[in-house]
C-alpha cells in the first residue's frame, strides 16, 4: 500500500469515530492533544523532522508494532486504548487539524 493511503486507511478503520467523539467528550480531545505532544517529542528526540514523511513513518511503524503485539482496532462503543488514541492523533497531525 502507498504510504499516502495509510491515514485514510486508519481513519476508515476506526479513527474517524474516535475523532468525532471530541465534540461529545472533551476528554477525548485532551487525550488526543497529549498524544500529539508526545509524538512531537518522540520525533524530536530521535532528530526526525516533523513533516509528512516523519509522521507517516511513525504511523506505519506504530501500526505494525501494535498489530505484531495482537492489537486490534476498537469498534464504536468499545473503550479507547492508547494505540487507538495515538493513531488517531497521528491522523490529526497528518491533516493539520487541531486536537480539540
Amino acid at each position: 500500500m502507498s504510504e499516502q493511503l495509510w491515514p485514510a486507511r486508519v481513519r476508515a478503520e476506526f479513527a474517524q469515530w474516535v475523532l468525532d467523539l471530541r465534540a461529545e467528550y472533551p476528554g477525548v480531545g485532551a487525550s488526543l492533544d497529549q498524544h500529539v505532544a508526545a509524538v512531537r517529542h518522540s520525533l524530536a528526540e530521535v532528530g526526525q523532522q516533523l513533516n509528512v514523511a516523519g509522521l507517516l513513518g511513525y504511523l506505519i511503524g506504530f501500526w505494525d508494532g501494535a498489530h505484531d503485539k495482537g492489537w486490534r482496532a476498537p469498534q464504536p462503543g468499545q473503550p479507547l486504548d492508547f494505540a487507538a488514541l495515538r493513531l488517531s492523533a497521528l491522523c490529526l497531525m497528518l491533516e493539520g487539524e487541531p486536537a480539540v
